[in-house]
This record gives structure tokens, sequence and C-alpha cells, in this order.
């Protein structure tokens, strides 16, 4: 577990607790294989219901994680995006000794003056725009200028202990 050669397990809690707690977004650390390793913080309600059901999570979720987490991995850089479902999301790569192996990220914040994409929800989860409309009030919203500068600020330090 190369992951742990960068920083030990309670380490990675302590991070993925802080960016829980800092921005709302749930958080996790994943290897080079695309396990997770370990996880902190609760989903809001819609990713919830999106990632219990192995058809939404792999199109809206593993879709956009497979994706953010090449780009993380080819530019040597965090990445900030939406998810398929409109929500924030950002991917920071994790190296050691030059070699990729894993991530760091977090996801499921609303983006101010961005709407969720109900439609694409409700196809992937057989929901009704209506339910996807009423469970996506009680998503937290975020400065998506404020994530990425606080990505940005992560990946440098973890980069400086790599």
């Amino acid at each position: 577990m190369r992951v742990y050669d960068i920083k030990p397990r309670e380490e990675w809690q302590r991070v993925s607790d802080e960016i829980y707690k800092e921005t709302e977004m749930p958080s996790a650390v994943l290897d080079s294989k695309k396990v997770i390793l370990q996880t902190s913080g609760k989903r809001n309600p819609l990713c919830a219901i999106i990632r219990a059901i192995k058809e939404s999570k792999s199109f809206i979720c593993g879709q956009t994680q497979a994706f953010m987490a090449e780009k993380a991995k080819e530019t040597r850089k965090s990445v900030i995006d939406a998810c398929e479902a409109g929500m924030l999301k950002f991917v920071i790569p994790l190296f050691y000794k030059g070699k990729w192996e894993g991530s760091l990220t977090a996801c499921g914040a609303g983006i101010p003056d961005a709407k969720i994409e109900g439609f694409i929800i409700a196809k992937s989860t057989n929901m009704n725009e209506e339910e996807i409309e009423e469970l996506a009030q009680s998503i937290p919203e975020v400065d998506p200028a404020e994530i990425s500068e606080a990505a940005n600020q992560l990946f440098k330090e973890l980069k400086e202990e790599q």
C-alpha cells in the first residue's frame, strides 16, 4: 500500500475528516486500482440514493471519478469539476517516488447558480424529477473558487511530503 508510505492510515483519516469538516463534502482515499481505502463524512441524501443503485453509481460517480483521476494523474495537478449529476467534485493525485499511487477525492456539494442534472439522475435511478428537485434542496452549496484554492493548497502540501 504505497498510499500509506506517503502518510500513515491515521494521518489520512485526519486529512479526510478535515476535508469533510471544511467543505461538507464526503472524502475518500483511493489506491491506484480505484479501491477505496478510507472515507470520511456523510453523503447528502441525493448522493446516497445515486450511490445505492449500481447503475447510477457507475454512470454518475464512477465515470466522473475515472475521468478526473486520469486527468489528475496525467497533469500531476488537482482537478476540480462537476460530476455527471452536476455536483462539485475534486480529485488530488497521490504520487510516491514519482509513481502515481492513487487519489484523494471529495464530492457532493452544490454549485451556486448551477442546476442539478435531474434528467440524468432520473434516467439512471428511475426517480422522478420532482423527487430529485426536493432532495436537491438539501445539498450544501460551496464556492467553487474556495474549493479550488483549498484543493490546490492541499495538493501542494501533499506534494511536498512525497
